[in-house]
């Protein structure tokens, strides 16, 4: 049945009609295309709860003065100045240096290292790419005044897939212990991503052997992780509120220590500042607070953390000098 010249007339000019029209005469890519990444690796094993503890406050007692300063791509030079009851006090100097990348292959190792001028004490990380699916890390400490063979804090081979993400993981080991893990994850589909993990440690003549097991279900606005062994269980939440607030909430029990914690989350995100917080089962309460100041190449942040039961309560106050800032 053909239409009457009103009817034609009538569909012009409403607005739906008119845009019901146009949308059918879009190109065919500009429809289909979705502004949501859908990559099936899964990630590290050690990651699977890491969108909730991306949330956890980073705590700082005392004054801090850090200065960085980029001098060129990949070439990052660092100072800071520490004044604490806690941590030790000092001054120490970093960088971070590296030559060629091609993409996701990095053709020269990432160097990152910080010194204590007085001490000579060191912290020493290297990580080597020289495939896109083999990545190498190994972190080490230096004591020169001890006279002590350097201490190998972290050793990793890491092998990654489209779909799996094999990691071997050796921490400190020596003449006397040592503590190796062997983990593999896996995706199912782009929500659903499951895994297991291997783990030997033994102390002078006491060995341990244990296998552990997770899983993590992930969607834009949330996700819900779970690991679990003999010893331990995990379990985290994550949640995208809106633009500028994530909540999140672990638990945290430990067979070996006898002890559980319960913990809630929360990250606000503003133009000029960040907010951190949470509060858990052991009434320790706290907050830290991030703020750019306006035209200035200056950061600062506050830290409070006050813990009922124990009657105890620290603060820290911080000052960033970053020319990125600007």
């Amino acid at each position: 049945m053909s239409s009457s010249p009103n009817d034609c007339f009538r569909e012009s000019c409403h607005p739906t009609g008119y845009q019901n029209k146009r949308r059918h005469n879009f190109p065919q890519p500009l429809v289909t295309v979705q502004g949501i990444s859908h990559a099936l690796n899964p990630g590290d094993f050690s990651s699977l709860h890491q969108r909730t503890y991306d949330l956890r406050p980073e705590w700082f007692e005392g004054f801090q003065l850090n200065a960085s300063k980029i001098l060129a791509v990949h070439r990052i030079i660092r100072a800071s100045w520490n004044l604490s009851h806690i941590t030790p006090t000092g001054f120490r100097v970093g960088a971070q240096l590296h030559r060629k990348c091609s993409d996701s292959v990095l053709k020269t190792p990432i160097l990152a290292f910080d010194v204590n001028p007085g001490t000579l004490a060191s912290n020493i990380f290297l990580l080597y790419r020289p495939m896109a699916s083999i990545c190498a890390e190994m972190s080490v400490q230096l004591k020169p005044q001890t006279h002590s063979s350097p201490l190998i804090d972290t050793l990793s081979l890491q092998h990654t897939g489209t779909r799996t993400t094999t990691t071997l993981r050796c921490y400190k080991p020596t003449n006397q212990s040592c503590r190796i893990t062997l983990d593999h994850l896996m995706s199912y589909n782009d929500r659903l991503a499951f895994g297991a993990e291997l783990l030997y440690e033994w102390y002078r003549e006491t060995t341990n052997a244990q296998m552990a097991i997770a899983a993590r279900y992930s969607r834009e606005k949330f996700s819900l992780a779970l690991t679990g062994s003999r010893e331990a269980f995990d379990l985290s939440y994550w949640r995208k509120v809106n633009h500028s607030l994530q909540i999140g909430s672990s638990l945290a029990c430990s067979h070996r220590e006898g002890k559980a914690i319960g913990a809630v989350y929360y990250r606000v995100e503003r133009p000029s500042c960040t907010i951190r917080g949470l509060f858990d089962s052991d009434w320790s309460v706290g907050f830290t607070h991030q703020r750019k100041l306006t035209d200035m190449p200056i950061g600062i942040g506050i830290s409070l953390l006050f813990c009922i039961p124990k009657n105890t309560f620290q603060c820290g106050f911080k000052i960033d000098l970053d020319s990125n800032l600007l």
